[in-house]
């Protein structure tokens, strides 16, 4: 079975079924459904008088940009926000002495025609371990409000652990979080380079659609996509990682096998029981020194004196030979 629901196992047997390629649905966890309503609160309070759902029909991109790119590094740095996060990870299990997470990041999919870059990106077809993250790294996502086959995300779980031609050598982690202080800026392309499958076809995509209140969990070194929004509906949902420091120190993981990309994002993730992060003579180790000049961590305080108003950019991929596949838009729910 590809998708497991509640399943009832160990906290090392759990990152094991999503090492090896398995999705995991968690619904009976009282913080994701706190985070959700508090989320929600949020985006009705940011929108009023307009529905979330709604409130690209009243708001142009542009002024769209403005908001989201003002609220979001204040969503995501607020106490609530990532001690609910720590919160679902021990619901969940997991061990706060050997478990560090990520900041959260609230998404939002806008439909076709609106915002779909910057702040609000439509992601190609794509792994994690693309942008520097580690073969540990656990994904964990999860809707604010109903979500739909027509505006949610897709997986290719034929291509776990097979190498597809991939545009991840365009990306360099300390690079990208120099170039994140324009990204609320960019209302028309992107500047930052975001790698994509090169002609993707996948044979068949699984869509998986849990309730507010529920979590998806899945390896980042699945490779999955943003389906072009058709539902008329803006979707708004959460995700955060994790990173087991057991793991890390072995080398187990997920297989990486097409990742081309430079830095490591490692450093970004703090101990659930303490706050510290990773020792960086542990990070040097395993992922090589950083260059003098590198831009290690993208922190609240980088995003507070990025440049305000929207700018119109064009795409900037250098080094890429053909375009990273587009989202599809033909994903059908599995029978």
């Amino acid at each position: 079975m590809t998708v497991l629901i509640d399943p009832d196992l160990r906290e090392d047997a759990f990152r094991q079924a999503i090492y090896g390629g398995k999705l995991i649905v968690l619904t009976r966890l009282p913080a994701v459904r706190e985070l959700a309503d508090y989320t929600r609160d949020q985006l009705a309070e940011l929108f009023r008088p307009h529905d979330p759902e709604h409130a690209h029909e009243h708001i142009e991109p542009a002024e769209m940009a403005r908001l989201l790119g003002a609220w979001k590094p204040r969503w995501i740095h607020s106490e609530r926000s990532r001690t609910l996060v720590c919160e679902i990870v021990t619901q969940a299990g997991l061990p706060a002495e050997f478990t560090h997470y990520d900041v959260p990041k609230p998404r939002t999919a806008f439909p076709v025609g609106h915002l779909t870059t910057g702040v609000a990106c439509a992601f190609p077809w794509h792994r994690d371990s693309w942008y520097s993250a580690p073969a540990q790294q656990v994904n964990w996502w999860l809707p604010v409000l109903p979500v739909r086959e027509d505006n949610a995300m897709a997986f290719d779980l034929s291509s776990f652990g097979r190498a597809v031609p991939n545009t991840s050598d365009t990306f360099d982690y300390y690079r990208n979080n120099a170039q994140r202080l324009t990204t609320a800026r960019q209302v028309g392309r992107e500047e930052q380079s975001r790698p994509g499958a090169i002609d993707h076809e996948a044979a068949h995509e699984l869509i998986v659609l849990p309730s507010p209140g529920a979590v998806l969990v899945f390896a980042g070194a699945q490779l999955h996509t943003s389906i072009p929004n058709t539902s008329g509906l803006a979707r708004y949902s959460i995700d955060f990682r994790t990173v087991d420091a057991r793991d890390l120190g072995s080398g187990l993981g997920a297989p990486v096998v097409d990742a081309h990309c430079t830095g490591t994002a490692i450093r970004d993730f703090r101990n659930v029981g303490h706050d510290a992060a990773f020792d960086e003579r542990l990070v040097a180790e395993i992922f090589g020194a950083p260059p003098a000049d590198a831009m290690l961590v993208f922190t609240p305080a980088d995003a507070d004196r990025a440049p305000s108003g929207p700018v119109a950019t064009e795409l900037r991929s250098p080094g890429t030979r053909r375009t990273p596949s587009p989202p599809r838009s033909n994903a059908k729910v599995p029978g």
